[in-house]
């Protein structure tokens, strides 16, 4: 009983309710979804009124159902697609990132170095923008 009462004691020291996620947890939370292919999940992670724009898109994208359209469409072309971290820089609700995608099943083997830039505030991510090289591809609606 002691140990519960001291369980329950320090996670409502620790994590009050109304205190938004951390960019950081926001950002690691948005990369295991897409990791587990949970495009509902990530979509969460967004706010209503978010602006997507990547270098394959042929205008920004904006809100929740289109982060999730846009997630769904990739799980589809690159069913086994995974993205792995490799630099992460939080200053404020302001996050600077570089990652690889990797997928070896789908439309073509993939591996692609993509460099982000995201907003979060309040827990919720309210921009992201995406560079990379699209090898000549056109844009996609």
């Amino acid at each position: 009983m002691k140990a519960a009462y001291t369980l329950l004691l320090a996670v409502s020291v620790t994590s009050p309710v109304d205190t938004p996620a951390s960019p950081r947890s926001v950002v690691l939370a948005m990369f295991d979804a897409f990791n587990r292919h949970d495009a509902d999940a990530m979509a969460r992670l967004y706010a209503e009124n978010a602006t997507l724009s990547s270098s394959d898109f042929c205008a920004q994208r904006a809100g929740r159902a289109e982060v999730a359209r846009t997630y769904r469409r990739l799980f589809l072309a690159f069913p086994d697609i995974r993205d792995e971290v490799e630099s992460m820089v939080v200053q404020d609700g302001q996050v600077a990132m570089r990652f690889v995608a990797r997928s070896a099943a789908g439309v073509s083997p993939l591996h692609l170095p993509i460099s982000t830039f995201l907003v979060v505030r309040q827990g919720q991510i309210v921009s992201d923008d995406s560079t990379f090289d699209t090898a000549g591809r056109p844009c996609s609606r």
